[in-house]
């Protein structure tokens, strides 16, 4: 790989890194998905951190996190010693399942917290009853925003 073209590669990764720690993965996480979504041919660990210049000790356990979300699958490789992986291809749907495992019920939760809030909260208490309904449409406003991101018809066009 040309110089010009592993800087602008590290560059591309750690920016996806960054984006990707908003939801909640690390900044490794995306700068590894990156690479190896980008590849042609499978790419083993050791090239991973050769590429990103971090160490084999960063990627090993975030290349394990990575298959456990569905991002990254091992590969056959040249020999055994040898772990090879690339990217799962249907990106909306892994996305899909993450909204779904993390997001949704993290929404779900904060619904259910508000529900009970409201029903306890009273005129002469400490709280302010009015932002508390705002609250309550500010989180409806989000789950119809995240349903309708998990709506099968939107994914899939």
């Amino acid at each position: 790989m040309k110089k010009q073209e592993l800087l602008a590669l590290q560059k591309l990764s750690t920016g996806v890194g960054h984006f990707i720690r908003y939801w909640g993965f690390r900044k490794i996480h995306g700068e590894i998905w990156s690479i190896v979504y980008l590849a042609k041919e499978p790419v083993s660990g050791n090239e991973i951190g050769k590429l990103l210049n971090v160490s084999k000790a960063l990627v090993s356990p975030a290349i394990k996190e990575l298959e456990a979300e569905g991002l990254i699958k091992q590969t056959k490789s040249e020999n055994s010693k040898t772990k090879r992986y690339q990217a799962e291809e249907g990106l909306t749907e892994i996305i899909h399942g993450v909204l779904k495992r993390r997001e949704k019920p993290m929404i779900d939760k904060i619904q259910k917290s508000h529900l009970e809030l409201s029903r306890e909260i009273s005129d002469n208490g400490s709280l302010n009853s009015d932002r508390l309904q705002q609250m309550g449409l500010m989180i409806q406003m989000a789950q119809i925003g995240l349903s309708s991101l998990l709506a099968e018809n939107i994914l899939n066009e």
